[in-house]
Order: C-alpha cells, then sequence, then structure tokens
C-alpha cells in the first residue's frame, strides 16, 4: 500500500525516512510502518542529532491481520481505545531518531468530511541539539487519527516553535499545513485494513 503525500505537498516534500512498528492486541496483529517526509527546501541542520527532521510531514500505514471487520470490529465502534494506542505507537517510534516527546498537551476532537470523528493529540516535544549551549530545541509534533471503513487513518507532523540557523518558526503556518493534510490525504493512503510555503 502506498504513503503518497497528496498532490499540493508532493513538490516540495520528500520521504526521508520510514518507521516500524509491530505489535498484537487481542487476537489481532498490527504493522504500522511510518514515512516521514520532509522540505525539499530546508535540509534539516546538522545540529540536530537524529533522522527526524525539525519540520516534518508523517502518513501511517496499518496493517490488521486478521482485517478488523472479518472479528466483527467496527473502526469507528473503537477509535477511542485505537487512537491512543496509535499515539503511542508513534512516540515509541521516534524514541531512538531524534525527536523527545515529553507528553500529551491537548487532546482535540477530528472529524473529517463524512466521517466518523477521531483524535487529534497535540505533543510537547524538542530536539537534541549537537553544536549549541542550549540541551535541545523546543518543538511541537501533532498526530491525528481517524477510522476509515476497515482500518484507521493516521498522519501528522513536527515543527519548531523556536527559530534556529538555517530554519524559521512559524508555528501557526506549519499546524494549518498538518491540518491540510490531515483533511486530503486519501484514506487509501492511510487505510492498510488486510493483509507545503502557505500554499503547502
Amino acid at each position: 500500500m502506498s504513503s503518497d503525500l497528496p498532490a499540493e505537498f508532493a513538490k516540495r516534500w520528500e520521504p526521508v525516512t520510514t518507521l516500524t512498528d509491530d505489535r498484537s492486541v487481542f487476537v489481532v496483529s498490527i504493522a504500522a510502518e511510518t514515512t516521514v517526509y520532509g522540505p525539499t527546501d530546508e535540509p534539516n541542520p546538522a545540529i540536530f542529532e537524529g533522522s527526524i527532521p525539525i519540520r516534518s510531514l508523517f502518513i501511517v500505514d496499518l496493517e490488521f491481520s486478521p482485517s478488523l471487520p472479518s472479528v466483527g470490529v467496527s473502526p469507528a465502534g473503537i477509535v477511542s481505545m485505537a487512537a491512543p494506542k496509535a499515539k503511542n505507537g508513534f512516540v515509541d517510534a521516534v524514541a531512538d531518531k531524534g525527536l523527545v516527546v515529553d507528553g500529551v498537551r491537548e487532546t482535540i476532537a477530528f472529524e473529517r468530511d463524512g466521517g466518523a470523528p477521531g483524535k487529534w493529540y497535540v505533543l510537547d516535544a524538542g530536539y537534541p541539539l549537537s553544536n549549541s549551549n542550549a540541551d535541545r530545541l523546543t518543538a511541537e509534533a501533532h498526530v491525528v487519527v481517524w477510522p476509515t471503513d476497515r482500518s484507521f487513518g493516521v498522519v501528522g507532523g513536527t515543527l519548531p516553535l523556536e527559530a534556529g540557523d538555517g530554519f524559521d518558526a512559524d508555528p501557526e503556518r506549519d499546524r494549518e499545513r498538518i491540518a491540510r493534510l490531515a483533511r486530503t490525504v486519501d484514506d487509501a493512503s492511510t487505510d492498510g485494513g488486510d493483509t507545503a510555503d502557505r500554499s503547502s
């Protein structure tokens, strides 16, 4: 299954790393593959340790075995249980990739047109610095989870809350970009089911 970005992001964002995570919940095995994208016009500064760009987008491809419908489970019916697990899966996946997550700052209801509501997590985060007087740069991570017909859509991104050498800080612009990704990504790009300047 493809984890492609919507067309409006494709020219200015490129894949930089892939994170994998496997776990089991009751009788279902879950394989998660997270494709992390970084901006093509803003290389990750050398002062950062790790492979998660200071400004990123990501799409998670989830595969359930057996599929949820085959075991009589509706994704919309278990989103309150699945959403925090998806968020925790992201936190675990980035733990050794250069992004430190301190915890959840806010949880927001999230709805896409015509779909059941999901969850939007805003996480306090930071990037360890290798060539600076400060220990780390303050950042923010977002994880958005919603139920699809057979699985869950999971997307998000990271953004700096303070500027540095070679990059700016514009949290509102970056949050808007993540919101656009969450509302425009095709469910087919996030629904495994079975075995952006201001314009982007």
